[in-house]
Formats: C-alpha cells, structure tokens, sequence
C-alpha cells in the first residue's frame, strides 16, 4: 500500500472515529432518557394537560388510566391521580360502588416502590417518592376511604385509612380515623388515634378529642386518665367557656372534673382538698346532692359536726339518691349535739330550702 492510500486510509478512520464522538453518546442518550428527566417531565406534562381538557369524563378517566400504564413512573402522577378522583364526581351521591371499583382499579396501576428501585434510575428517585408516588397514592386511598365512609362502610373505610397513614402518617387522617373509630364504636383504636391527635394539635384545638377520650377513660374504669385529660383541657381554658361549646355544656365539663378529683381526694382521706373541690361542684349545680352529701362526710370527718348537718340538711331537702343516707347521719349527728332531741331541726332544713331556693 502506497504512503497516499495510507494517508487515505487513516483519514477515513478518523473521520470515523470522530462522527462516533459525536453521535455515540447522543444516540445512546436518547435510548436511556430517564423518566424523572426535565425532557420527560415536560413530554409528560403536555400529554395530560391535554387528556384533562377532554370534557367526557370518562373518556378523560380511560385516557389517564392508560397515561399510567405507559409511563408508571412520572412526575406528573400526583396530576393525573388528583385529576383521576375529579373523573368520579358524576358518580358520588348515586353509584359509591362504581366511585370504590374505579378508584380502587387506578391505584393498582400505581407503581411499586419496588419497581421504580428496580429500574435503577441514578437520580431523583427520593424526590419521585416524595412528590408524586405518595401523595398520588394517599390522593386515591383517601378517595377510597372517603367512598366507604358515605356508603357507610366503617370497617372498609377504617382499612383504607389504615393504608394512607401507613403511607403518610398524617395528622389530618389521625383525626379522620379517630372519627372512624369513634363511629365503629372501636374504642381501643380511638384512644390510639386520640392520643395521635393530641401529640399534634394545641389543646386548644384538640379539647373535644381530649373531652370524648376521658369519657372512654371512664367507661373503661380507666379514672386516672381521665382525671388527667380533664385536668389539661381545665387548665388549658380556665374559667373561659372554649370556642364552639355552650356555657352549659362548659359547665358540665367543669362539674364532671371537679367531682372525679374531689372523690379521689375523698378516698385519699384529703377532707380540706374534697370539701373545696365539692363546692365547687355545688357552686355550679346547686341541685347536686353528691356534692353536699360528701361536703358533709367530710366535714363530719373533719369533727365539723355543725357543718356536716348543715350539708346533709342540703342533701335531704333535694330528696335524691343520697337523701335517706344523709337525713340518718344529719339525725345522729343532731342528737348528739342536743341531748339526744331533734327539736330545731326543721329550721335548719328550711334554711337548706331557702338556700337552695326550694
């Protein structure tokens, strides 16, 4: 070969050489655009802004179901789920079952996290699960949830709730469930997400959860803590009614503390501690006639007869529960007092009345 064909030759081979520099990297380039891409995510974006303007909805629902098939990894899927949901409007109210039976079909074509790991792709992943795979998944279970929940399905919409919190522990579905769970009934769940609701929420915000969780307390036999929610949302609000709720009702709030404290008071042998405690009880509901009753066993226990026959006189004239107890103590403590007579008893019965306006 002469010194020109090889001059030739090697010219050639550079030529080569440098139009696969060129176009090597930019062919295998396009054969591996990754999904998170800013290229994709643009493709991607205008594919669906142009479904979502499809005005037969369930065209517009058969068309982001197929989106998802194709392209399962997107960063406009958090888009196409919240866009999906608004295609099952026409169904809500007449047709829960077909609202459960679409939302439920779409979230199965979600995704795995196992999946989007096992495509290996080197960036934006973190950011993938974080933007679009989660919110996208807790948009379709909340949608679900909130379809057992008006077809009446607590249990279902308890399961489904479930699955979101799993996903994102929530606080806002922390307050859905405990409502679920309050409904169902289920009360050793509720406490679960009670407690929940108060590590999240200002008490302020959070009393009425704290108010029905010491309720549970109580019918579980469970004082302790119920004293103790009662005691924080009292202390929280003081003498001031909170937003929302009738005076009445703050009342009775306070009145239902009050004697849980000042019966546990009462049976720690703290007579001063009851007694306060007690009146404020009276001080509030003057028909009360525990109230007086304990003031005077207290005082009685206190060796303040007078004052104890002057509570019992209270308890007596109400004529409740406590009155047959409380007039047999209010004799003996009387006759002890006056030689073993009763003479002048019913002026301090009627004293009672007065005071008690009957």
């Amino acid at each position: 070969m002469t010194r020109f064909h090889q001059r030739q030759v090697m010219t050639a081979f550079i030529v080569l050489a440098v139009a696969l520099a060129l176009c090597g990297p930019q062919v295998k380039a396009q054969e591996k655009i990754s999904p998170l891409s800013d290229y994709k995510y643009t493709k991607d974006l205008a594919a669906v802004e142009t479904i979502v303007k499809e005005p037969d909805l369930q065209k517009r629902a058969d068309a982001l179901a197929a989106f998802v098939k194709a392209n399962p990894i997107s960063r406009t899927l958090a888009y196409v789920a919240s866009s999906y949901v608004a295609c099952t409007k026409p169904y809500m109210q007449k047709d829960w079952a077909k609202v459960i039976s679409m939302e439920e079909s779409f979230y199965s074509l979600l995704p795995t996290k196992e999946f989007v790991q096992s495509q290996k792709i080197p960036v934006g992943v973190d950011d993938f699960f974080k933007d679009n795979l989660v919110p996208a998944q807790v948009t379709l279970l909340s949608a679900v949830m909130g379809a057992h929940y008006q077809s009446n399905n607590m249990p279902k919409a308890a399961e489904t709730g479930e699955k979101a919190y799993a996903i994102l522990p929530d606080k806002a579905m922390a307050v859905t469930l405990a409502e679920i769970y309050l409904k169902m009934q289920n009360f050793d769940k509720y406490l679960v997400y009670g407690d929940k609701i108060l590590a999240n929420y200002p008490m302020e915000q959070a009393f009425v959860t704290a108010l029905q969780m010491a309720q549970v307390y109580i019918q579980k036999q469970d004082v302790v803590k119920a004293r103790e929610l009662y005691t924080k949302v009292l202390t929280t609000f003081g003498d001031k009614t909170p937003q929302g709720m009738q005076e009445a009702q703050w009342n009775t709030i306070k009145v239902i503390s009050y004697t849980l404290d000042a019966s546990e008071a009462y049976k720690l042998k703290d007579y001063p501690k009851a007694i306060s405690l007690y009146e404020k009880v009276a001080a509030i509901d003057s028909k009360r006639d525990d109230a007086f009753y304990y003031i005077g066993m207290s005082k009685w226990n206190s060796k303040d007869q007078v004052g104890a026959i002057e509570a019992f006189a209270k308890t007596v004239v109400l004529n409740k529960t406590n009155a047959p107890k409380a007039k047999e103590y209010m004799e003996q403590l009387y006759k002890a007092e006056h030689s073993g007579s009763v003479d002048g008893l019913d002026q301090i019965l009627a004293k009672a009345k007065a005071d008690l306006g009957i």
